[in-house]
């Protein structure tokens, strides 16, 4: 039997640009919740079930994490991903956010996609929009 290959691949965000990613910032953030904690490499590495020297390269700015990665590592940090990703007042020239991240990761899921698929998932989406609104607007006549 031949063995069927998947079309889907696990995401890394290595190939996009974006501000706050290529110059080390989720890195610095990730260094400093470990050292908040008295953690070391090796032991965050544990804790998130990665290997020790790629945590120090995520945190030196030479490895960009995947989302399912920066979630392993906020975990283990217990943070939200989002206190690792995000902007915060002292950092707002970084453009990044949890929303420009997600839209990227959409745009790899989709980029391999033929047209009818593409077709299907807009399809889908809009589908899910227009129930989701149809929900918060039920849900809000019922406050009233």
């Amino acid at each position: 039997m031949r063995e069927r290959k998947s079309r889907f691949k696990i995401l890394n965000l290595e190939a996009i640009d974006l501000p706050g990613l290529k110059d080390g910032l989720i890195g610095r953030r990730i260094k400093d919740a470990r050292l908040k904690l008295g953690l070391t490499q090796e032991r965050l590495a544990a804790r998130a079930n990665l290997h020790y020297s790629y945590v120090g390269q995520v945190e030196r700015g030479n490895k960009i994490p995947s989302l399912k990665t920066l979630s392993k590592i906020s975990r283990a940090l217990n943070l939200k991903v989002e206190d690792l990703i995000g902007e915060s007042e002292n950092e707002s020239q970084s453009n990044i956010s949890s929303r420009d991240l997600l839209t990227q990761e959409l745009l790899l899921l989709v980029r391999e996609c033929s047209a009818s698929e593409l077709k299907l998932y807009i399809l889908l989406i809009s589908q899910i929009k227009d129930y989701m609104g149809k929900l918060e607007y039920y849900a809000s006549k019922q406050k009233e």
